[in-house]
């Protein structure tokens, strides 16, 4: 990448950059002196104050992992507005020593440098730089030099031991870059960084961009100088170092927007590079598809993607380099079909980003959702051109559906949520964002067209590249392509939380033939919600006569819309979601929704179906449908030929087994789900057969973990229980991945952990213990603690919770035994019963950025004594940990939520039961 000539004439200019300093030892403090936190100023609560911005940073490190604290040099030229005495920097648990600011391009040892001292803020991450004289207006270059603890809470830059190796890694979203270096923490600030880093000579060091020049730092040190980035905002710099096995792909060919090919590389932990294989090979064509659709070519001058051992985050999407989770990119040489779909979408949504949120940025945290949202959605239309047998579509729409359930309670916050705190940017990474907003694009790009849509993307992004941009930007630009008013009723749904609801019945006689639609705001059993609502929402409705189905659209701006249909008679059904592109939940009179499952379902395409069984069960939770009429229609769902479908209506039945019955009652209900899966299960068997269906290896796992946990139909779970014995070598101690299909791993093991008559297997779970602290591969990791994780037997379940606390775990392991134990009402008590208990030692081994949402464990509580209790405990506790509040109290609705259910639902739900018998 071109050096830009100014920037070569500045740092001529300034001289070169001061010796880095040596990091202090290990557990000491900087030898450099530090100004006593001063309290009097007032640090800002939000953004940093105006006036200076910085305008490029020369970033010097000296990182050797196998100590505890790393060094460095930053400079970063800035434009003061006016004299300037004092101003404010992020920088957390930096201890600054040498510090001053040089007015315009002159050396620092002239006299015009002002000394300045880093004066520490009471609130972390914010500094004061005070000065001995005023700086300004105009151009200057800010020096600090520090020293800082490599972090072990995977923030900032981070140390990861791996055996006898240890490496550095980075994750600076999304405040985090301020534990790396001094700066300007903030993403409407974007500028190119010039990185060096210097670390020993066996070590491999990676950036977001090439390397340019290595030279002998001495002492078996080499220093590492890497070309200058575009610019980028801080949350995007990364790095890492170590003993990394650093593999050369083919380059990524040119296209038609590009005329170069593009380096990539993978990265991963000595040893481990070969695993990288699939994923090098299936990148190429995920990036090809995203260029093709942005008509832009890739930004940046180099790919790597790189696995990381212990990542909090699933991935994240660095210019340039981008970290992930061993587990998405470290596939083997028989990957899972479902890791398969995990690295898929993965990778298409982090390289996704490096256009939409890289290129151009947002100036704020409230517009994250710009980048997160659009991210997601992009990835599943990528997943369905590049590999469109993974089904894209549905689980596009089902994950819409995921985001509804939060979307639906009192608690539920904005898209684009005003951001005015630390815990406002740490709520701003949920599902919210992500999949409710990927769901609104999802409803305008069917509502503008698919062509008209991409054709105000280009445009946004061609207007702002290497910028920054607002959500109004961005409808600015659809609207002007598209020649209609897209922001208006887009704001409905960016600037209000909660789902529409729409109430469809048909109406025919002296008016006509319409389908008449009333919108309302979604409302579970037991929520104080106002039901009043008030979106513009673009409605499209499917419906049938007897002979052929139609479609019929409207943009419903008031509180009713009557929608006139085509045909010759009445229709006899309708489905009020047509193509399910709509972002609301919809519901119809009991004798709609039965004409719509008798006579309706064959004409519906396969995500209609997916809509229909997800409402049919939404509409159960707000009241507004019967369990009679919702068993009627969910009984219909299981027997679907489509597996999203099909697998849609087993929550229905786990959560009247696991909350509403008892007994005879519960039997009755694990019967009758065994009857409506077992044959759909017997028709699969256990081994993949030649040319079957796509899906079906998911299709497998997922009847077999009905059929193992909810239904726990005796002869499968004896069967799966012996297949995850074999699997583990309980009689030799050795793992036999070819007992069992990878897909099926989990539900295997779960029933050799617990057998038929309802104890638990001690051996089993000292076997899964042995091969989890033997494993080095995260997703067997993930599968045996989770499994472990969720023993039934109170003595077991004891051991597995204590697993919090044990080195052996990974920090981003660190939880999995408390949600594990919570997915059941006993284990759930449990697992309280322990995180109140030892509370402190588990918040000091979190991440520290996850530990607001340990509430969420407990949300799937069902009584008021359980609700009163959790917020007895982190009442006083919460508002310390990052996005807590927001998450305690949707937990605490939710329990309130599912106990109204419970309440309303138990008469007919023992009726029901006692109506089943177990041959149905």
């Amino acid at each position: 990448m071109r050096v830009l000539p100014w920037l070569l004439a500045l740092l001529s200019a300034c001289g070169a950059p001061a010796p880095i300093p040596e990091p202090a030892s290990s557990g000491g403090e900087a030898s450099a002196p530090v100004a006593e936190v001063d309290a009097t100023p007032a640090a800002p609560e939000g953004p940093l104050p105006d006036g200076v911005t910085p305008l490029s940073y020369a970033l010097e490190l000296r990182i050797d992992p196998r100590q505890d604290r790393f060094s460095g040099v930053v400079e970063i030229r800035a434009r003061f507005e006016a004299p300037t005495e004092r101003f404010w920097m992020h920088g957390a648990l930096l201890s600054v020593g040498r510090a001053w600011v040089a007015p315009g391009p002159v050396d620092p040892s002239a006299a015009t440098a002002v000394p300045a001292t880093w004066t520490p803020s009471p609130r972390e991450g914010l500094a004061e730089v005070v000065l001995d004289g005023p700086v300004g207006p105009g151009e200057a270059t800010i020096h600090l030099e520090y020293d800082a603890p490599f972090d072990r809470q995977l923030k900032g830059i981070y140390r990861v031991d791996v055996g006898e190796d240890h490496y550095a890694f980075t994750q600076f979203e999304a405040t985090s870059a301020r534990y790396a270096f001094p700066g300007f923490d903030e993403p409407r600030f974007k500028t190119p960084f010039t990185v060096a880093i210097t670390a020993r000579s066996e070590d491999r060091v990676v950036a977001n961009t090439l390397e340019i020049a290595s030279t002998d730092a001495g002492e078996g040190f080499t220093r590492h100088a890497f070309a200058e980035t575009l610019p980028l905002p801080t949350y995007l710099v990364a790095l890492a170092v170590g003993p990394l096995d650093v593999v050369e792909g083919a380059p990524i060919p040119a296209s038609a927007v590009r005329s170069t090919p593009l380096p990539f590389r993978g990265v991963a932990a000595r040893g481990r590079g070969p695993e990288l294989r699939y994923a090098m090979e299936h990148t190429a064509a995920i990036v090809a598809s995203l260029e093709a659709y942005f008509g832009i070519a890739y930004p940046y001058d180099k790919l790597d993607i790189i696995a990381v051992p212990d990542f909090a985050s699933g991935a994240m999407e660095n210019a340039g380099a981008i970290t992930f989770r061993e587990q998405l990119l470290l596939l083997g040489a028989s990957p899972p079909e479902e890791q398969i779909h995990a690295f898929t979408n993965v990778m298409a949504h982090e390289l996704a980003h490096q256009w939409f949120g890289n290129l151009v940025t947002m100036p704020w945290w409230n517009d994250i959702w710009l980048n997160e949202a659009f991210a997601t959605w992009m990835a599943f239309r990528t997943v369905e051109e590049v590999a469109p047998a993974h089904d894209a579509d549905l689980g596009r729409v089902a994950s819409v559906h995921g985001a509804m359930n939060a979307d639906s309670l009192a608690a539920a916050r904005r898209i684009r949520q005003p951001v005015e705190s630390d815990h406002d940017i740490r709520n701003a990474f949920d599902a919210i964002t992500y999949q409710k907003g990927m769901g609104v694009l999802a409803m305008f790009e069917a509502w503008l067209g698919e062509d008209t849509f991409r054709d105000g993307i280009r445009r946004y992004l061609a207007a702002h590249r290497f910028g920054t941009a607002t959500g109004e930007d961005l409808l600015a630009a659809l609207s002007a392509e598209s020649g209609r008013d897209v922001a208006t009723p887009f704001f409905t749904f960016l600037e209000q939380p909660g789902v529409p609801s729409l109430r469809a019945s048909i109406a025919c006689g002296e008016g006509g033939r319409v389908i008449e639609v009333v919108q309302s705001r979604t409302r579970p059993l037991g929520s104080t919600l106002d039901a009043s609502g008030a979106w513009q929402i673009p409605v499209c409705v499917r419906y049938g006569d007897g002979r052929r189905a139609y479609e019929a659209c409207t943009l419903l701006t008031g509180t009713s819309a009557r929608i006139d249909v085509e045909g010759s008679a009445c229709p006899t059904w309708v489905m009020p979601n047509a193509s399910a592109a709509g972002y609301y939940r919809w519901s119809l009179g009991a004798a709609e929704l039965r004409a719509l499952i008798e006579t309706g379902w064959r004409q519906l395409t396969p995500v209609e179906r997916l809509s229909t069984a997800s409402n049919v069960r939404a509409a159960f939770g707000a009241g507004t449908v019967g369990l009679a009429d919702a068993a009627f229609a969910l009984d219909r769902v299981a027997g679907d030929e489509t597996r999203h479908v099909r697998i849609e209506a087993a929550p229905f039945y786990q959560w009247l087994i696991d909350e509403v019955l008892t007994g005879e009652a519960r039997t009755q209900a694990r019967d009758h789900v065994a009857a409506l899966y077992g044959e759909a299960w017997e028709g699969l068997g256990w081994t993949a057969r030649r040319r079957e269906r796509s899906g079906s290896a998911l299709l497998r796992r997922d009847l077999l973990g009905i059929l193992v946990r909810i239904a726990r139909a005796p002869a499968v779970r004896a069967e799966a229980a012996e297949r995850g014995r074999s699997w583990l070598g309980m009689s030799d101690g050795i793992l036999h991945p070819d007992a069992l299909a990878p897909d099926l791993l989990s539900p295997a093991l779960w029933a050799a952990l617990h057998p038929s008559d309802g104890s638990a297997d001690a051996a089993v779970f000292d076997r899964m213990i042995e091969a989890l602290a033997g494993s080095s591969d995260a997703l067997i990791r993930q599968r045996l603690l989770t499994v472990l994780s969720s023993v039934e037997d109170p003595a077991l379940a004891a051991r597995a919770l204590a697993l919090n606390e044990d080195p052996r775990l990974r920090v981003n392991e660190v939880m999995v035994p408390i949600f594990a134990q919570a997915e059941t009402p006993e284990g759930r008590t449990r697992a309280f019963a322990w995180v109140t208990d030892r509370f402190d030692a588990l918040a000091a081994r979190l991440a520290t950025t996850r530990a607001g949402y340990v509430p969420l464990a407990f949300g799937g509580f069902c009584s008021g004594e359980a609700r009163a209790q959790l917020e007895a405990f982190f009442a006083p506790r919460i508002e310390a940990l990052p996005g807590g509040p927001r998450n305690l109290a949707a937990a605490l609705e939710t329990i309130t939520l599912c106990a109204a259910r419970r309440a309303h639902h138990r008469s007919d739900a023992e009726a029901w039961a006692a109506g089943l018998t177990p041959a149905e």
